[in-house]
């Protein structure tokens, strides 16, 4: 054999070894037996969130100067804690009762401030189908009257 021939022949020998080395997947046995499965897997799932009614102060019913006639209560309320925050409201008519839920919801195992935060806010009364006359509204146990034209 000549000097290049031998030279190619360890060229290739090398450039074989530096692949197969580059091929290797994962850690090698041991390391994998010791290392603990991922995060992931030690995780339970998260506390369902406690919901409750707001606390509603007032209500104030606003009748706007529309066609149809729209009807939109303003309240005002509190929340418990700086984690607690407005969740979402539902409307049931019954008669001449018109009863709106609001309610709030807030982390269950949450470390919060014991400061109680304010509200204002405005939803809309549905009111379609409904004969002129007075009803009742009541948002969380505040009631107030109005009279629908």
């Amino acid at each position: 054999m000549t000097g290049k021939t031998v030279r190619s022949a360890s060229f290739m020998f090398l450039a074989a070894l530096i692949a197969l080395a580059a091929c290797r997947h994962g850690p090698p046995a041991a390391q994998a037996q010791t290392e603990p499965p991922p995060e992931s897997t030690y995780r339970e799932p998260p506390p369902k969130p406690i919901v409750r009614l707001a606390g509603v102060e007032r209500i104030e019913p606003v009748i706007l100067e529309s066609y149809p006639v729209q009807v939109r209560v303003v309240v005002y309320g509190w929340m418990s804690d700086g984690c607690t925050s407005l969740y979402s409201f539902s409307q049931k008519t019954e008669g001449t009762v018109i009863s709106i839920s609001i309610l709030t919801t807030r982390p269950r195992d949450a470390i919060c401030t014991q400061a109680i935060k304010r509200f204002q806010e405005t939803y809309p009364v549905i009111t379609e189908g409904l004969a002129p006359g007075t009803y009742t509204l009541d948002v969380n146990g505040q009631s107030k009257q109005f009279i629908l034209p």
